[in-house]
């Protein structure tokens, strides 16, 4: 009896496969609604299947964190449906249809779609080589050289903004004004294809979604006399047992560089683990890549992982300095190196956001922002978007792109008062967890808090990372605030501090008739560069990897705070 069960189990569940078996989806589309602005905000997609029986249903996931289902109606041999979603954002999404016959999934799509958005502009910038001024799909996009547009309507000026590859820009205004959109910083060397003279002209038009993608193209007409190599160093993690991070190195010059060295020189709480390339040397806290011929357009990284030393515990303070030479011969030698501060963390989380400076700043302050994003799947991610909504506390227009790891498109919308940033990285096509070093990403950004704020408001700032059609990835949260803490006062006028010596090179002694116990190195620029926690009336301080300037060192302790400054040589 028991064998009999069994067999007439097994003969049910073999005919349940082969019925759900039946059912697949054959196609999707999205049809063309493009002579009326009712669909701008809500595209249909329109789904077919090879048969229909009652029962059927689409569950379609559209890549903003948003789904829905609908039934599949009958089409006399074959079933389809109509899903619709609300876009309130132009860009590249990746969707995926789920067919289900009655509560079981029996089959799977994904698609690929770029959604325009109401009377939004696209504005996308290649590296034209043959300058032929026409762009297809062998022309390199561009991805490290940043380019600022300025925006006038009917020849006023209205805006300026930054790209890396390109903008979906939101035109309003009246039927028939006239937008124009004129590069006014390129690097050295470079010169427009098309447009001539680099201007992009578009009209407000009555159909809200019809506009075309606009092209600029760019090459090299001349050769410069200087390279100029920059360093973007990011840590995602500092954890217990290894910190990782990327260095991207660009050189945006029409002059290629024939060698690039870079130098790590990482936190002693840390010994190597292993990098991608391998390093040339690694000696101590040491590592030195020699990196291939720089070009306009190109950006090779580093990716590196540190073993985590014995004694090593959470809420340490981790200091790292990278560093890429020849400064020979290269433009702008100041963004040849930078110092990166992080703290060790029990767990972390490599989607994740960072600012600089960080705490108390003045109004006007320019804040740097690092999203980082990593895919943790066990799959290709292949349309990867970054929504970031702005404190109402910065001036949007002060957004200025800083470093986008591949092909990137920027959207600004003001969504219920307030600014969001999305970051649009199509066909990025990020490899599964297991490829190290291949499997992550990151943009820099700055914007400048707002000029005249009273001392008290807080900047907080996190991002929503959208992964394909998968649910939405949160960053932590950083925060600035305008002014410094109520309640603490300077030292007393009979509290002295003595720096030397001054100017320094490596080692700064710190000496004071009265207590302290924390110290913070800060550079012109606001940007805090050193931590320290020491006690006592007397400090040592290690200063030799900091780049020769000017720097403010702020001392805290019973008697409130002293700000002194010294030179680095």
């Amino acid at each position: 009896m028991k064998n009999k069960l069994l067999l007439i189990i097994s003969a049910i569940m073999l005919l349940s496969t082969f019925t759900n078996a039946q059912y697949y989806i054959t196609g999707h589309n999205w049809p063309n609604y493009i002579d009326s602005g009712i669909y701008c905000n809500y595209p249909s997609v329109y789904i077919s299947t090879n048969a229909y029986t009652s029962g059927l249903s689409i569950k379609t996931y559209y890549g903003n964190g948003s789904s829905n289902t609908t039934a599949v109606l009958n089409g006399f041999g074959y079933g389809y449906a109509n899903c619709n979603s609300n876009y309130s954002f132009p860009g590249k999404y990746s969707l995926k249809h789920v067919l289900y016959n009655g509560l079981v999934a029996v089959d799977s799509s994904v698609q690929q779609y770029e959604h325009l958005y109401c009377s939004t502009l696209i504005i996308k910038c290649f590296l034209d080589s043959v300058g032929s001024g026409v762009f297809d799909s062998l022309s390199p996009k561009f991805i490290v050289t940043p380019l600022k547009f300025a925006v006038s309507k009917n020849s006023v000026p209205i805006d300026t903004f930054t790209v890396t590859t390109g903008t979906y820009y939101s035109m309003a205004g009246a039927l028939g004004d006239v937008y124009s959109f004129r590069v006014i910083s390129v690097v050295p060397g470079l010169t427009f294809t098309y447009p001539t003279g680099g201007i992009i002209y578009d009209t407000v038009k009555a159909v809200s979604n019809s506009y075309k993608v606009k092209y600029l193209g760019l090459k090299c007409a001349s050769i410069p006399p200087n390279f100029d190599l920059t360093v973007n160093a990011v840590i995602p993690v500092s954890g217990l047992n290894d910190q990782w991070g990327n260095i991207y190195i660009n050189n945006p010059s029409c002059l290629s560089s024939s060698v690039a060295t870079v130098t790590l020189n990482f936190s002693p709480k840390y010994h190597f683990g292993y990098s991608y390339p391998a390093p040339a040397t690694v000696s101590g806290n040491t590592v030195v890549w020699n990196l291939p011929v720089l070009g306009l357009n190109s950006q090779p990284k580093v990716y590196y992982v540190l073993l985590g030393n014995p004694g090593i515990a959470a809420g340490d303070t981790t200091h790292s300095y990278v560093a890429v030479t020849p400064t020979s011969g290269d433009a702008d030698p100041s963004n040849n190196s930078m110092i990166i501060i992080d703290t060790v963390s029990a767990s972390c989380d490599p989607n994740e956001m960072s600012v600089t400076p960080t705490g108390s700043i003045h109004a006007g302050t320019k804040l740097k922002y690092t999203i980082n994003f990593e895919n943790t799947g066990n799959d290709t991610a292949f349309n990867i978007s970054v929504y970031d909504t702005l404190s109402d506390n910065v001036d949007v227009k002060s957004l200025d792109i800083v470093m986008a790891s591949a092909v990137m498109n920027i959207a600004v919308l003001n969504k219920g008062g307030h600014n969001i940033v999305k970051f649009d990285f199509p066909n990025i096509n990020l490899l599964d967890s297991s490829h190290h070093g291949q499997c992550d990403g990151a943009v820099i950004f700055t914007v400048n808090a707002k000029n005249g704020l009273p001392n008290g408001p807080t900047i907080f700032n996190r991002a929503g990372i959208y992964f394909d059609y998968n649910p939405v990835v949160m960053t932590n949260q950083v925060e600035n605030i305008i002014g410094f803490p109520s309640g603490v006062d300077l030292l007393n006028k009979s509290s002295e501090v003595d720096l030397y010596p001054n100017p320094v090179s490596n080692e700064l002694t710190i000496k004071s008739n009265g207590s302290f116990n924390t110290l913070t190195i800060s550079n012109i620029m606001g940007q805090v560069v050193k931590t320290e926690f020491i006690s006592g009336t007397q400090a040592i301080v290690n200063v030799q990897l900091l780049p020769s300037g000017i720097y403010y060192i702020n001392l805290k302790g019973e008697d409130g705070v002293k700000v002194c400054r010294f030179i680095k040589n």
